[in-house]
């Protein structure tokens, strides 16, 4: 894994001394080597993570006047190579930065629908630049338009790092407060900076400017195989996936909750491998504060320990204080560039430091609930709503803003207006039924917008620390082919992921397959929310903060004297007091830090 910086030279010439900085904002994503090049119409910089081909996999790569800077991995490396063998395009080491230029250099954007992966990359050939990301955003990517060239970076710090300047409008403060912690498709918090969408190219050249293409759908077709036939293909696809993402020229490690998701991973990791670490989070205090609820019925590192000791696994249970707790929501905002998703990103940040104590990759169970129908909101009625299910409490949040911002930003129709134009693009056939579309229109949602917002969280957190995290569950077949299945396959004997456990009855221990879905651990700590109740306070302390100016402070007050608890999550599913008062905390520390200017 890598941060990649590119620049275009073909209306004004790149100031080096900005440029090299702006790389140097990503010396957490590559820690191990850097590159430049600088060519007539070209600025190239590479921060590299060193994972496959440790000797050879140097960046920026060349070959006469075709250049490539990448991010990622490949997942699907012999039938790349074959489909070079059948040009008669040699490769001269097992570098996959080499056989992805030399694919680009024969398919051009033809290549892209060849690739199963995690990848964000710029390729140039000539004058002409290909700026292009993987099917679902396992790996980030932004953009911008400097005095018409294109400026192009892995992480937004990086382009702030070259404009200087971080700019908010109207969209940036709907996308901040309503849509936030996650976003919409192709947009970012900042003004003229965009997220390159997932399974999009940008396409640019002096004479034709910028282009985008979708490369990659989610493909629908009837589905005609029995359940019996579904749960054994299930199996072999994730099983083929796991062990792909496995390749590496380092060792691997896994994340493992105790969750059903991450014990599937590590059994399988164990079962090809002679020796394994495993790792876990917990918070201070959450034993002892732990109170049962609709998610979670008990603390994980029980589960997690038992699936350990069922593989062979050297487990590592990382707990994480609560004074590092706190500290690392300003890390998490600069390792984000805007606020996320508070304790959930610390713990994360701090967990995958420790990883990093021993290991550069791990294999983590992200977007299995998405594409298995894991949430409540699949199969809960009181949950659905007309919006984004995990978006809740929309009306507190405008209630929180002041008279102005409240009627500026709306919300709620911003908000509304964004899952209409999803519903739209969600793929469904004419035969469907209609609980089949339903279905088929809250997978879409739940993968282009839920998981992707937890995909941009996992790599931040864990780039930060300089580790790759690989997703098995966001094999780009699997994804298509579960897409597919009937919601009544997924959801069966009212058991959510019933499909998944059916798939690993007798291979993983019994006590997860049938443990209900528990999600990611958030901080009971009742110590901890004293501590983030006293960080609002001394914010509210400064008139100049930017709580001042966008909330009615007056509601933020009555939020910090009360003792009661939010009666529905502002979002996910667990996220919220104590997680909305850190959330404003970070809003006000992110204004500071950046110097964001909003612009009205």
């Amino acid at each position: 894994m890598c941060g990649i910086v590119y620049k275009s030279n073909f209306y004004t010439e790149t100031n080096y001394s900005d440029f090299i900085n702006a790389c140097d904002t990503l010396n957490h994503r590559g820690p191990d080597e850097f590159g430049y090049l600088f060519t007539k119409n070209h600025s190239f910089g590479h921060k590299r993570l060193s994972i496959i081909d440790l000797k050879n996999g140097k960046q920026p790569m060349s070959i006469l006047n075709d250049h490539l800077i990448y991010n990622g991995e490949l997942y699907n490396i012999d039938f790349l190579k074959g489909l070079l063998k059948n040009k008669n395009v040699t490769l001269e080491n097992h570098s996959d930065t080499l056989l992805l230029l030399k694919l680009l250099m024969t398919y051009k954007e033809k290549a892209l629908d060849y690739l199963n992966g995690i990848f964000a990359f710029v390729y140039t050939h000539d004058d002409e630049v290909y700026v292009a990301r993987d099917m679902f955003g396992v790996k980030p990517l932004y953009y911008t338009v400097i005095n018409n060239d294109i400026f192009v970076a892995s992480e937004i710090k990086a382009i702030l790092a070259y404009t200087h300047e971080a700019v908010v409008n109207t969209e940036g403060l709907c996308e901040l407060l309503g849509m936030g912690p996650s976003h919409s498709q192709g947009k970012t918090v900042y003004k003229n900076i965009y997220e390159l969408k997932p399974g999009y190219m940008l396409k640019f050249s002096k004479s034709n400017g910028i282009e985008f293409s979708q490369y990659f759908k989610l493909r629908v077709y009837p589905f005609t195989l029995s359940y019996e036939q579904t749960v054994s293909k299930v199996r072999n696809m994730l099983n083929d996936a796991i062990k792909r993402q496995m390749i590496s020229d380092v060792g691997v490690s896994c994340f493992l909750s105790g969750g059903l998701d991450s014990s599937i991973i590590s059994t399988i990791v164990m079962k090809n491998s002679r020796k394994l670490d495993t790792f876990s989070i917990d918070y201070e205090d959450n034993i002892k504060d732990f109170k049962p609820n609709d998610y979670e019925i008990a603390p994980d590192r029980l589960y997690a320990k038992k699936v350990s000791e069922a593989i062979g696994s050297t487990h590592h249970n990382v707990i994480i204080d609560n004074n590092t707790l706190v500290k690392y929501l300003k890390k998490a905002v600069e390792l984000k560039d805007s606020p996320g998703m508070t304790d959930i990103d610390s713990s994360m940040y701090y967990l995958a430091l420790n990883i990093s104590k021993y290991h550069k990759v791990a294999l983590s169970g992200e977007a299995a609930d998405e594409v298995f129908a894991g949430y409540p909101w699949y199969y809960k009625k009181e949950k659905a709503k007309s919006a984004f299910p995990w978006i809740r409490n929309v009306k507190y949040r405008e209630e929180l803003l002041n008279d102005k911002y409240r009627e500026k930003l709306n919300l709620k129709d911003y908000i509304q207006k964004e899952y209409d134009m999803a519903v739209k693009e969600a793929p469904v056939l004419d035969t469907d039924t209609n609980l089949e579309k339903k279905h088929k229109i809250l997978s879409y949602l739940n993968i282009k917008y839920f998981m992707a917002n937890l995909l941009d969280r996992k790599d931040r957190m864990t780039m930060g620390a300089s580790i790759e995290v690989r997703v098995p569950f966001c094999d780009k077949d699997l994804v298509e082919f579960l897409y597919n299945v009937p919601y009544k396959y997924k959801y069966r004997n009212k058991t959510e992921k019933k499909l998944l456990r059916d798939a690993y009855e007798n291979i993983v221990i019994d006590e997860v397959v049938h443990r209900k879905k528990s999600p990611y651990p958030k901080s009971n700590s009742v110590k901890y929310h004293k501590m983030v109740v006293d960080l609002v306070k001394k914010c509210l302390e400064d008139k100049t903060s930017v709580l001042y100016i966008l909330f009615d402070v007056n509601k933020i007050k009555d939020l910090l004297n009360s003792t009661e608890e939010l009666e529905v999550p502002w979002y996910g599913q667990l996220m919220r007091k104590t997680a909305l008062l850190a959330y404003l905390y970070q809003i006000d520390y992110w204004f500071k830090k950046y110097n964001v200017r909003i612009e009205d």
